[in-house]
């Protein structure tokens, strides 16, 4: 397969898509997208067959009427795989598209095979947000998606407007619409794991930056100490945009949990 091969299929998510071998899904959050994953496409690709789908309302999918719950945007991730005849896949999840792999992992658990849930929670409200979804509805409103996607992009790094990777992310983010920023925050809202976390069966690993301005460690230790079995890693010197920021350190990270004998030979 070739790298960074992008695909449209009828009744199906945009994707994009590298490599071959074990398939190795990533989903986006909240005003996020498919190309927000470019390193981690060409880095993963080497090992996987990596897919990295939109979302609906957002990115090559802003065409897309938005659902506003989470268990919808899990339905059409399974549908976009059961249509690339994906069966069994590595799934991975960040910030709203952590609570869309949970959803997916409890809609369809003989098919995942590991979950990587990403500076993310099993609580749609996210207690303890740089501000509440009300109020985010409110700025939305208030400011319209440009302005409120570029402050909020600006709360993923730790250097916030100063970073290197805060332009990529606010071009990415001004991709989706109005409609589909506030059915985000209205499906995050509505939806709650909590209660299904004991009973996640697959290996799991929760992935989160120190400054994180999101999901604090309070929801993250949550995901550690309730799944069971699951490992734990804290990352320095980053904030919720992690693979951006270590790259490097989020990728031998990841691939030791997907494929430790790779990770150990120095692949």
């Amino acid at each position: 397969m070739a790298a960074g091969r992008d695909e449209v299929s009828p009744g199906t998510l945009p994707c994009r898509r590298a490599g071959s071998g074990e398939p190795l899904v990533l989903v986006h959050g909240f005003l996020g997208g498919s190309a927000q994953w470019a390193a981690q496409l060409a880095f993963f690709g080497r090992h996987f067959d990596v897919i990295a789908p939109d979302l609906a309302g957002y990115g090559d999918a802003a065409h897309l009427q938005a659902p506003a719950r989470i268990e919808a945007h899990a339905g059409a991730v399974l549908a976009t795989l059961d249509r690339l005849g994906i069966e069994r896949f590595h799934l991975m999840g960040h910030s709203m598209g952590g609570m869309v792999v949970q959803q997916i992992v409890h809609q369809a658990p003989a098919r995942v095979h590991k979950l990587v849930l990403y500076a993310t929670a099993a609580q749609g409200s996210i207690p303890g947000r740089f501000e509440t979804m009300a109020r985010s509805r409110e700025r939305l409103a208030e400011e319209g998606v440009e302005r409120m996607a570029r402050r909020t992009c600006a709360t993923w790094l730790l250097q916030r407007e100063a970073s290197p990777a805060f332009e990529t992310l606010a071009a990415i983010a001004l991709r989706a619409s109005a409609q589909a920023a506030r059915a985000g925050l209205d499906a995050m809202e509505a939806w709650d794991g909590r209660s299904r976390l004991a009973s996640i069966p697959v290996p799991t690993l929760v992935l989160w930056g120190e400054g994180d301005r999101s999901y604090g460690w309070p929801l993250i230790e949550a995901l550690w100490r309730t799944i069971p079995g699951a490992s734990l890693a804290v990352l320095p010197h980053c904030a919720h945009a992690l693979h951006l920021e270590r790259s490097a350190l989020f990728h031998a990270l990841m691939l030791e949990f997907l494929r430790p004998e790779l990770q150990a030979a120095g692949a």
